[in-house]
């Protein structure tokens, strides 16, 4: 039988609606904050040979969509009724998993006597043992430190929990009966989609399910390549950088030559980007993953909101990232805090498409997610609990037509607050402030949206915080089209007393009892020349408290008095800022393309290390063994940092022949 467009759409709804009640339980089952109220899960629907056919839209985190689920599945085979695997395991699972902190569930769906389906989910645990409470330190420097490695393992057999599996998970971990409680969330969630597939075959019959299901997948495909076609064929590229490792001060580079073909082909390229490294940003990409065009989905939704939310929509895209480089790292390496990559990426793609579709993409939002965990001793039992305080996202970029979101990014719209109430409950602290960042937002016609700011107070002795994610602490989010680069993040301890220390990123960080941190993130690149912006936003904005009167003379050229804006004050102001090509183009790096302002850190960067260098450099490193690139990458920044002047490429290469026999190290 053939599936008619009206029956599709039904099944479309049908199905999402099945993925999305699943994740409502799961949610409202769940026993830690980070995933009842931050909402770090999501659940869908699979086809038995991996591809997702039902995903949800209402809550849920979107950046797992067109994961491949067959090489988990094969390694299971066979499965039979109320069989439920679990895994961790980046590698083991050929990216289904991206860190080891996320367990992964799959259940698969009989149908009179068939298997027709599985249902799936991940849930982000607050801790999965490893070297701190949390699991994840941003300066891990391999896998083994991140926690307990879980390949995957089948924790129900026909309905019969394996009790030695169960274990193994409980045993290894900080919390073992929050996260046996999240995990017996997730099973529950699970058996909801399994009942609603199975409904779904008592309403329409097995053939017409099994039909529908690859023919959502099929339209989806069809759907995305009609707006992928939309861009121009042509080739535009991009670089951006995590502007260090944490364990040094080395930036990070991601380098993407995007090209678009005829009939809705889009090839992304990341060769030119920079090896895997000895910390924990790296990806296990498998080199083909969601993660990295994430972007591409967020511009399908905004241009088209009734797409539908599966597998096909990875279908037109052509990855290409070298085995062994940031994008695409091998075993055994860290992973923790490998989502800052996807963050990377989705501004780098963001930056793509504002080249091929003028006038429709926002400028760069803060492209990072702090993650802030607390370990807090139980003074009962001598052991540490662990607990996630706040996702702390900046603000997101200037749009062509509005303002930039405060205190959310459009590549992180699926993380929810923690409520202050909820948190105090769960974990000794005071939240003493939760709020926005006043001139945060980058200048422009449309403002970036304004950063957050958190400090909080601990009440016991020794308390332990890690941050992951933390980025943009040098390097801006870039303005586009005239607008500025954004505000750039910040710790402080103690803040606004005797005692302040500021404290840059955090790694791992002791606090006594009524010390105080504090944490600001990023805030978004404005849109268009803010000399264009409206005095009487301007005013807006101060009269909020958003933008100082400082501000506004400075970034904006509007001249406030007792009454309100001073109209021929501010006239005049901003046709000495024009004339003064105050617009602030300049600040941009001059190697970068002229509509992007990347702020004065990134282009004091690329004064030394010129896309030409940065490009030559990791050709020379892909020239050696995996495992000796980041130590190679090391030894030659600290070199071409020694010398007085940049290096052309002729004489990085020449310092490359040099530098191989004194490290004892040869290319391949």
């Amino acid at each position: 039988m053939s599936i008619d467009p009206i029956m599709l759409g039904v099944m479309n709804a049908y199905f999402r609606a099945a993925a999305e009640a699943a994740g409502f339980v799961l949610k409202r089952s769940a026993h830690t904050t980070y995933i009842k109220e931050s909402n770090d899960f999501t659940t869908s629907l699979i086809t038995p040979g991996g591809i997702q056919f039902a995903y949800p839209v209402a809550l849920a985190a979107q950046s797992y969509v067109g994961i491949d689920f067959s090489p988990t599945l094969r390694q299971l085979e066979p499965w039979s009724p109320d069989d439920i695997a679990v895994a961790n395991c980046p590698f083991a699972t050929k990216g289904m998993s991206t860190h080891l902190p996320d367990y992964h569930l799959l259940k698969p769906i009989f149908a009179e006597g068939k298997l027709v389906a599985f249902a799936w989910a991940f849930i982000h645990s607050s801790d999965m043992g490893g070297i701190v409470a949390g699991s994840i330190l941003p300066s891990a420097y391999e896998l083994f430190q991140e926690g307990i490695r879980i390949t995957p393992k089948k924790l129900y057999r026909a309905g019969v929990l394996q009790e030695d599996v169960k274990d193994f998970l409980l045993s290894n971990v900080r919390i073992p009966d929050k996260n046996w409680g999240d995990l017996n969330a997730v099973i529950a969630a699970l058996g909801t989609a399994e009942a609603r597939v199975q409904e779904a075959v008592r309403k329409w019959g097995l053939a017409a399910v099994e039909q529908g299901r690859e023919a959502l997948i099929d339209y989806a495909e069809r759907r995305a390549r009609a707006l992928i076609d939309r861009l121009p064929n042509g080739t535009w590229s991009f670089h951006d950088y995590l502007e260090d490792d944490v364990v040094s001060d080395m930036p990070v580079r991601v380098k993407l030559k995007a090209t678009k073909q005829s009939g809705g082909d889009l090839h992304l390229d990341f060769t030119g980007s920079d090896p895997q490294i000895g910390a924990a940003f790296n990806l296990a990409s498998g080199g083909r993953h969601p993660f990295l065009c994430a972007a591409l989905f967020g511009l399908l939704r905004t241009l088209d909101p009734t797409i539908p939310i599966n597998g096909g929509l990875i279908r037109p895209v052509r990855m290409t990232a070298p085995e062994g480089s940031i994008v695409n790292a091998v075993f055994p390496s860290a992973c923790g805090v490998r989502f800052a990559i996807n963050q990377l990426t989705y501004g780098i793609l963001q930056a793509i498409f504002a080249q091929a579709l003028p006038g429709i993409v926002p400028a760069a939002g803060a492209g990072q997610a702090t993650i802030l965990a607390v370990s807090i001793m139980d003074p009962k039992t001598g052991r540490r609990r662990a607990n996630v305080v706040q996702p702390m996202i900046g603000g997101s970029g200037g749009r062509p037509g509005t303002d930039g979101i405060d205190g959310t990014d459009f590549s992180l719209g699926s993380l929810a607050n923690t409520p202050t109430e909820s948190l105090e409950n769960e974990v000794p602290i005071l939240i003493r402030s939760y709020q926005v960042v006043p001139d945060s937002g980058g200048a422009g016609r449309h403002r970036g949206g304004h950063a957050l700011r958190i400090d909080f107070e601990v009440f016991q002795p020794d308390t332990i915080v890690t941050a992951r994610g933390m980025d943009r602490f040098r390097f801006q989010p870039w303005g586009l089209n005239g607008g500025r680069a954004g505000a750039t993040g910040d710790a402080w301890l103690d803040p606004e007393t005797p005692k302040a220390k500021r404290l840059g990123k955090i790694n791992i960080l002791r606090l006594g009892v009524g010390e105080v941190l504090s944490v600001r993130t990023p805030g978004g690149g404005g849109y268009g020349d803010p000399l264009d912006r409206p005095a009487a936003e301007v005013l807006a904005d101060v009269r909020a408290g958003l933008t100082s009167p400082t501000a506004a003379e400075r970034d904006y050229g509007v001249i406030l008095g007792t009454a309100g804006i001073d109209a021929a004050a501010t006239e005049r102001q901003r046709a000495a800022l024009r004339a003064e090509g105050q617009a602030r183009a300049t600040s941009a790096a001059a190697n970068w393309p002229a509509a992007f302002d990347g702020g004065t850190g990134r282009a004091e960067h690329e004064r030394r290390f010129t896309p030409e260098v940065s490009d030559t450099l990791a050709e020379l490193l892909f020239t050696l063994p995996a495992a000796a690139r980041y130590y190679a990458k090391q030894q030659i920044y600290q070199r071409i940092r020694a010398e007085s002047a940049a290096p052309t490429a002729t004489q990085l290469r020449m310092l490359w022949v040099k530098m191989l026999p004194e490290l004892g190290l040869s290319s391949g």
